[in-house]
């Protein structure tokens, strides 16, 4: 349909009666087709089973006890388990085998994490196997999304092949979760098409959750209140990481910026409008003084009764420094911060001149 329709408006406008149509050029390429989708689905029990059995080959596992529990624990029967209970008995076997592992694992409990996070230095045993390190940096990966180290799980995640996961449901949805408290719109809709429409065993609280993800970074747009919000909100995470370096300090300049701009533009909306139409009710002389009906007095002020204390819009120095200690408790004290540098901008600012 597409080469129709080019090929009647191209004849319209430089065809000739008589006249051949001209060759295409040799070295006009024809647009790209999309890629399809690629569906991702978790292996089956059968299939976890054997990389399990690979693994303790290759490790030269012999003792007789550990096989015996482990071929206990595989012995699954007639039922089938889900994904994330298949990843579970994954990471549990892994852990009784190696007790650097257990020691990992452990740490990235999710119930007790501790103040720093753990080295993740088991990733790098290559030798191990792709099996291996791809299902231990997806528990290293839940942990990082789970303290709101989004950054640091997002360049994992990405690293993860999906093939190699026992549940890669939980890959795409963490990828997801990242990708949207980081604001990356485009890249994060694309991981939860993928999440929704092009992978199975996707647990049914994942598929909610991403829903709302999804329509929340739809309904974003660039430089709106609701952006700058939760951009406020990714420099207070960063803030309670312990994190005050050139980044953070970047970011909080972004949404400061951001906020001069977006009230700018309103102040120029509002000193703008209602102008236009022509107003055919104005008069030549000033309003005369208003009176009450039946009033003989002038209505005039003792100005005595509005004498300038010094105190309308000027606290006092001990209830100032309450009112920063309340939005400093309430708010952070990045927030207030934040605040110090707007008002400072704005003292700065040429007053506005009124239309």
């Amino acid at each position: 349909m597409l080469l129709a329709v080019n090929a009647r408006g191209f004849a319209e406008e430089t065809f000739q009666e008589g006249t051949p149509p001209a060759a295409a050029p040799a070295d006009a390429a024809a647009p790209a087709a999309p890629a399809p989708p690629v569906l991702i689905a978790p292996p089956s029990a059968e299939t976890v089973r054997g990389k399990i059995t690979a693994w303790l080959a290759q490790r030269g596992t012999t003792d007789a006890g550990l096989v015996e529990k482990i071929a206990q624990r595989w012995t699954l029967g007639d039922e089938p388990r889900t994904p994330e209970e298949l990843f579970e008995l994954a990471i549990a076997t892994l852990s009784d085998v190696d007790a650097d592992t257990k020691a990992f694992v452990d740490a990235c409990g999710l119930t007790a994490p501790p103040l720093l996070p753990p080295e993740p230095k088991l990733l790098e045993r290559v030798a191990e196997g792709p099996f291996y390190t791809a299902n231990l940096g997806l528990v290293y990966a839940k942990y990082l999304v789970h303290r709101q180290m989004f950054d640091e799980a997002l360049a994992l995640l990405e690293s993860l092949p999906a093939t190699e996961v026992v549940d890669p449901a939980a890959l795409l949805f963490s990828k997801a979760v990242c990708q949207h408290h980081l604001l990356q719109k485009a890249p994060g809709l694309a991981t939860i098409e993928q999440l929704l429409k092009n992978t199975t065993g996707v647990p049914m609280r994942y598929a909610t959750l991403a829903s709302l993800m999804q329509y929340d970074l739809e309904s974003l747009q660039d430089k709106s209140l609701d952006e700058v919000a939760k951009r406020m909100f990714d420099v207070e995470r960063r803030l309670k990481l312990a994190r005050t370096g050139e980044k953070v300090q970047k970011r909080e300049e972004e949404v400061i910026t951001t906020l001069d701009e977006i009230i700018k533009k309103i102040e120029e909306q509002q000193g703008g409008g209602g102008g236009s139409g022509g107003n055919s009710n104005k008069s030549s002389a000033p309003a005369q003084d208003s009176v009450i009906k039946g009033s003989t007095a002038p209505g005039n002020v003792d100005p005595k009764k509005f004498k300038n204390t010094g105190e309308w819009g000027d606290l006092p120095p001990k209830e100032r420094s309450k009112a920063k200690e309340d939005i400093a408790r309430k708010f952070g004290a990045h927030y207030a911060e934040a605040v110090e540098k707007f008002n400072v901008k704005q003292a700065g600012r040429p007053a506005r001149k009124d239309k």
